[in-house]
């Protein structure tokens, strides 16, 4: 996107706010008294959402007097059949990309370390061979989940295995169920790097799969390639500290331990 490195550590903060904002280590801005409940938590959320629009905004302003080779300049210039794209069509795209692009991947690569090391059978296997980390990205992919689930609308009365759904209805559907599938997975409940075929749904399908899937991909194979790499016997060293949230299945702090690399 073109942002330089000295706001990198903000958009992780406002991240947070936003994401994590049901959260009280993420509610430092409200008062103390209210913490935990759920005015903190709306709060929390419309502040990291101001913050980081009005700093797109002025990050607009400045592209379009200097364009530069980055995605938002871009933006700037791009239209859908013949219109060009609104400020807050863009702002809104600039949100969902920052959002949407660290958080998830970030879970799914601690999540996919804590899963190694509780199959540390699994996990042998890869660094004997990491040739397979492709098939071991998919497979923590499916089995960790980043987001627990996505509400959509109902368009039209349905019925799915004996359950009535009419028009209109909000239904959400739970990834975590979906990628344990019985139908689709054999053996679901186990950890198997080598899965294949593994379907999983953790980029979503259809018109709502996820925009950066080959690039969150890529960033978990370079990941554990190099973590096992430099930090060969790196271990969990006690349990995860889990984000307070019924939407992002996050890992806010983790305890390892290493050998040092020479």
């Amino acid at each position: 996107m073109g942002l330089p490195q000295d706001v990198w550590p903000l958009m992780f903060e406002l991240t947070n706010s936003v994401l994590g904002a049901g959260d009280p280590e993420y509610q430092a801005e409200v008062p103390e008294e209210i913490r935990g409940s759920g005015e903190a938590e709306r709060q929390t959320s419309m502040s990291g959402e101001m913050r980081m629009l009005g700093y797109f905004a002025e990050i607009l302003a400045q592209r379009r007097k200097e364009p530069k080779d980055d995605l938002i300049s871009i933006l700037l210039e791009a239209d859908v059949d013949g219109e060009r794209l609104t400020e807050q069509d863009i702002l809104a795209f600039c949100f969902l990309i920052i959002l949407a692009g660290n958080e998830t991947t970030r879970n799914a690569i601690s999540g996919g370390l804590v899963t190694l090391c509780e199959h540390p059978e699994e996990r042998a296997r890869l660094q004997a061979d990491m040739s397979l980390i492709d098939g071991a990205v998919e497979e923590i992919l499916r089995w960790t989940s980043p987001l627990h689930h996505m509400s959509r609308v109902a368009t039209e009365d349905v019925e799915v295995r004996g359950t009535k759904i009419a028009s209109g209805d909000r239904v959400f559907m739970w990834y975590p169920s979906a990628n344990r599938d019985e139908d689709i997975f054999p053996d679901p409940y186990r950890f198997d790097i080598t899965r294949t075929p593994n379907d999983h749904l953790a980029f979503g399908i259809g018109e709502h799969f996820c925009l950066g899937a080959g690039f969150a991909r890529k960033e978990m194979r370079v990941m554990f390639e190099e973590l096992f790499r430099r930090f060969p016997d790196i271990q969990v060293a006690g349990p995860p500290e889990r984000l307070r949230s019924n939407f992002i299945n996050g890992i806010k702090h983790l305890p390892v331990t290493f050998t040092p690399a020479r």
